[in-house]
């Protein structure tokens, strides 16, 4: 009877193989769309997921509390403001604020009680600059 005799990888064989890509996994089923005879070949692009979440009426202090838990998760939170009454409202401001502290995230304010507070991996851009943001120029 023959044996099967399997040579163990060297050191730099199983290090050569963590930075090589199986392609088996790869399975290509796109069919190219055909126009009078031309091939149009699209390609294909990656995709990330990213999550806004709109919260039009915050009421209370449980919705800040979801509105913190979504940034704990990464996702771009637009909060209005305005049904609250002036002590809730500065209870949740001070509280959402600490939690964009502690997440290095961007806050801005869109308008009369509207702020935007964006996770840290996001670019936000401010076009003109606001007043706040000239104020830390200087």
């Amino acid at each position: 009877m023959e044996e099967m005799v399997q040579d163990k990888p060297s050191i730099i064989g199983k290090i050569a193989n963590l930075f090589t890509r199986q392609d088996d996994e790869y399975v290509d089923d796109f069919e190219p769309e055909t126009m009078d005879n031309a091939v149009v070949s699209l390609p294909m692009r990656p995709t990330h997921r990213y999550t806004i979440t709109v919260r039009k009426e915050v009421m209370n202090f449980e919705d800040a509390m979801a509105t913190a838990n979504g940034l704990k998760h990464g996702e771009q939170q637009i909060l209005n403001l305005s049904l609250l009454t002036p002590e809730v409202k500065d209870k949740v401001l001070n509280f959402l604020c600490g939690v964009n502290y502690v997440q290095e995230g961007t806050w801005e304010e869109i308008g009369p009680d509207v702020y935007l507070i964006a996770p840290k991996q996001a670019l936000v851009e401010v076009a003109p600059a606001t007043p706040r943001m000239n104020a830390l120029k200087n």
